[in-house]
C-alpha cells in the first residue's frame, strides 16, 4: 500500500522544484521543466495518495487539471499572497518554497488553507472572450500617451474611440510620433475586428446564464461587467462572507502596521485588473441613475456630508456594488431598490443643496 506523502511544487516559467515529504518525515526533492514532457516526467513520481500543493500561476490552472486526469491526486491551489501571513520564513528560493508548499499541506486542512478552485468550462470561457475586449483599451490608453509626448494635449482618449476619429487626429503628429500611432491604428483595427467576432461568442456563451441575468437587474451593471463577475468570481460559493468580495476584487485598503502605528493605505489592487475597472465604471453609472438606492446615498453621504473625495467615495461604493453583487448570486434573490435607512435623511439633505 502507498504511504501518504505530502507534495510542494514551486513552478518557474521553465522549471519547477519539487519536495516530498514522507509519512516517516524524511524530505526528498528533484527538480525538472515544465514544457509538456517534463510535465509528464513529472506526474510519474506522484502516487494516487499525494497530496499535493502548487501557487496559482496560469501553469498551475493547467497542472492541476493534468494530475487530477492522469494520477488522481489531491492538489490544493493556493493564493500566494496569503502564503506569507501562514507561513514565516527569512529563506527565499525556489527549494525552499517547494519545500514551504510541502508543510502547508501536511499542518494545514483545506478549510484553514488560502485556497483557492479551479474555474468552471464555463467561466474559463468567459475569461477568454473577455480578454480581447481589454486589449483594446490598452491600445488607446498607448495611443493617447503618444499625443501627450508630443505635447498634444488637447486629444482625449474619447477623441480616440473611434477609427474615423483616430485618423483625423493622427494628421496633427509627425516624424516617429505619427509612425507609433499608425502602428496602433492597425492594431485597434485588428482588434476591433476580434471584438465584433467576440461579441458573438459572448452572447452565445451567457445564454441562459441565471446568474449574469440576475446581476444585470442592478442598475449600471451590464453584459460585459456581468460576464466578468461570473468569470472571475463565480456564483459566490467559494467565498465564505461578503467580506472576503472586497479583498478578492483589490477594493479594500492596504493595512501598514508598524510598532505602534496602524493606519490604512490605498486599495491593495488584489485579483484582476479588469474586472476592478468595470466595477469602478459601474459605479461611476449606478449612481448617476435613478434606481440605485443605497448605493448614492452612500456616495452622496461620503461626498457633502464627509467632504470625501469623489474617487476615494467611487471606490467605496465600487467595493459595496461588488458586495451586493455577491449577495444575490449566494442567496438567489433579485435586486431591490431600498435606501438606507441610516443615511437616507443626511443623503437627501445633501442631495438638495447639491442641486
Amino acid at each position: 500500500m502507498e504511504q501518504k506523502r505530502f507534495v510542494g511544487i514551486d513552478l518557474g516559467k521553465r522549471t519547477y522544484e519539487i519536495k516530498f515529504i514522507h509519512s516517516n518525515g524524511k524530505v526528498t526533492g528533484t527538480n525538472g521543466l515544465t514544457s509538456p514532457k517534463g510535465r509528464k516526467e513529472l506526474y510519474k513520481k506522484l502516487n494516487q495518495t499525494d497530496r499535493v500543493a502548487i501557487e496559482v500561476c496560469s501553469l498551475a490552472m493547467v497542472m492541476v487539471k493534468e494530475i487530477r486526469k492522469e494520477v488522481g491526486c489531491e492538489v490544493v491551489l493556493l493564493n500566494p499572497s496569503q502564503i506569507a501571513l501562514i507561513y514565516r520564513s527569512v529563506k527565499k528560493n525556489d527549494k525552499e518554497d517547494a519545500l514551504k508548499l510541502a508543510r502547508l499541506v501536511q499542518k494545514f486542512s483545506n478549510e484553514e488553507l488560502p485556497s483557492v478552485e479551479l474555474p468552471s468550462e464555463h467561466e474559463e470561457n468567459l475569461r477568454q472572450i473577455l480578454t480581447v475586449k481589454h486589449d483594446r483599451t490598452k491600445e488607446i490608453n498607448r495611443m493617447h500617451a503618444i499625443f501627450l509626448e508630443s505635447g498634444i494635449t488637447e486629444i482625449t482618449k474619447k477623441d480616440l474611440d473611434n477609427n474615423n476619429n483616430r485618423k483625423e487626429c493622427v494628421k496633427m503628429l509627425n516624424g516617429l510620433f505619427l509612425l507609433q500611432a499608425e502602428r496602433n491604428i492597425k492594431k485597434l483595427e485588428l482588434i476591433e475586428k476580434q471584438i465584433e467576432e467576440v461579441e458573438g461568442l459572448l452572447d452565445k456563451e451567457i445564454e441562459g446564464d441565471r446568474n449574469i441575468e440576475k446581476l444585470e437587474e442592478i442598475p449600471g451593471v451590464g453584459k460585459q461587467l456581468a460576464s466578468a463577475f461570473v468569470a472571475f468570481l463565480g456564483d459566490g460559493s467559494r467565498f465564505p462572507n461578503v467580506g472576503a468580495i472586497g479583498a478578492a476584487t483589490g477594493l479594500v485598503p492596504r493595512l501598514d502596521m508598524s510598532s505602534t502605528i496602524c493606519r490604512l493605505g490605498h486599495i491593495t489592487k488584489c485579483g484582476n485588473r479588469n474586472l476592478r475597472s468595470l466595477l469602478i465604471l459601474a459605479a461611476w453609472s449606478h449612481v448617476r441613475s435613478k434606481g440605485s438606492g443605497a448605493l448614492r446615498e452612500k456616495y452622496l453621504y461620503m461626498t457633502q456630508v464627509q467632504s470625501k473625495g469623489k474617487k476615494i467615495a467611487i471606490v467605496a461604493v465600487a467595493r459595496k456594488l461588488a458586495e451586493l453583487m455577491y449577495t444575490l448570486l449566494k442567496t438567489g434573490t433579485s435586486y431591490e431598490n431600498r435606501p438606507s435607512t441610516s443615511i437616507s435623511q443626511l443623503a437627501v439633505e445633501a442631495l438638495s443643496k447639491a442641486s
